[in-house]
């Protein structure tokens, strides 16, 4: 029997209210609303890049964050198991990061990154992906920009179920990614160090060039260094895909 997507999107919106609004309000919980726009090209056949321009802030409101980064991949070629459909990346990468604090200083974080991605199984239906990032901080004061640096390791699962039109009613095109963001702080920085992250969430490919999904996550953090983690963020997140 088919899934009628108006109940479908009926009862995600009660589940993400329940999520805002059910908790307590108090200085340990936030919610943020982030806004990503994802362009990629495919440079050779083993060559391919990716970017994202975003904008994040959040409630109680302390920060606006603007931010762009962009990856370098190449495609690994198979040298075992070479029937089995599994890829595997290298990449290299640049983020920059403003972060516009209504309470202290303003911050300037530029983030090179170096990581590895395996994607598998990797099926018309389901794909999982695998990628372990590391993460070298410079983050700068900008009232007198002094500096200091961070040094984090990340692993990153996202599974993708995606619909091809016999089981939900509005058809082929129709995917839930579901994230999960584990982050290792060898060194921190002042701001946003994070620990645990996970991400539901529904999406739709409009073609072969664009698609987009909406996500609703929950972060664990700690807002400086010198204090422990205890910082619950809820995030609600949409990000646009554009093939070029």
């Amino acid at each position: 029997m088919k899934i009628k997507l108006k109940h479908f999107v009926f009862n995600l919106l009660v589940l993400t209210n329940f999520q805002i609004f059910g908790q307590d309000i108090d200085n340990d919980v936030t919610n943020q609303y982030w806004v990503d726009y994802s362009p990629s090209t495919k440079l050779s056949e083993k060559f391919d890049f990716e970017g994202t321009v975003g904008y994040r802030t959040n409630n109680p409101q302390l920060y606006n964050r603007y931010f762009v980064k962009g990856n370098f991949n190449y495609k690994r070629p198979k040298r075992i198991l070479k029937k089995l459909n599994y890829s595997e990346y290298l990449s290299v990468g640049l983020g920059i990061y403003f972060t516009n604090n209504f309470y202290v200083s303003d911050r300037l974080e530029i983030r090179p990154s170096q990581s590895y991605s395996l994607s598998w199984p990797n099926r018309d239906r389901i794909k999982l992906k695998h990628k372990f990032d590391i993460e070298e901080r410079f983050e700068l004061n900008t009232n007198n920009w002094s500096n200091n640096f961070g040094l984090r390791l990340a692993y990153k699962a996202t599974l993708t179920f995606k619909f091809q039109g016999d089981v939900v009613g509005f058809g082929k095109g129709l995917y839930m990614p579901v994230s999960l963001y584990l982050y290792w702080n060898l060194i921190d920085v002042q701001q946003f160090n994070d620990k645990i992250r996970i991400t539901p969430g529904i999406g739709y490919v409009f073609s072969s060039s664009w698609k987009a999904a909406f996500l609703i996550g929950y972060n664990y953090s700690k807002v400086t260094k010198e204090e422990d983690f205890h910082k619950n963020d809820i995030i609600l997140r949409l990000r646009v895909y554009h093939k070029l």
